[in-house]
């Protein structure tokens, strides 16, 4: 293909270690000790301005509602890294499915077995107007 597996070759594309937790994770999160759904988020490369030459790895997150509920998929970028950075704290601020205030919920992140079926059950990235 020439140029364009330079251009799209994903070998050299930048991998940031500090973003390695948020790799394809699920997190918990609950307020008052009760659980009121989840995170998923992803770090995917892209191409980005000036002139789609600047690559990065930007963080896509999706909050999963346990009422059945999906809301659309979320970009976090660096240097400041907002969610990163609120995920790192063991929170994560967004707004309430019910009352539409902005609230904070605590996160925690899953591991293992159940992280495996619950990826593979809410399906990140698949925005709700494509849910059957």
């Amino acid at each position: 293909m020439g140029w364009l597996d330079k251009w799209f070759n994903e070998k050299d594309w930048p991998k940031d270690p500090a973003l390695d937790p948020f790799r394809n994770s699920v997190w918990r999160l609950s307020r008052d000790g009760t659980a009121v759904g989840r995170i998923t988020t992803s770090v995917m490369p892209m191409r980005s301005f000036p002139l789609l030459g600047t690559k990065q790895e930007p963080l896509w997150s999706q909050v999963h509602w346990m009422d059945g509920r999906h809301e659309y998929c979320e970009e976090d970028y660096g240097p400041e890294w907002p969610v990163v950075e609120e995920l790192r704290g063991g929170h994560f601020r967004t707004f309430e499915p019910a009352g539409g205030n902005e609230i904070d919920f605590e996160a925690v992140t899953v591991m293992g077995a159940e992280r495996d079926r619950l990826w593979a059950f809410l399906e990140h990235g698949l925005e709700p107007h494509a849910r059957g």
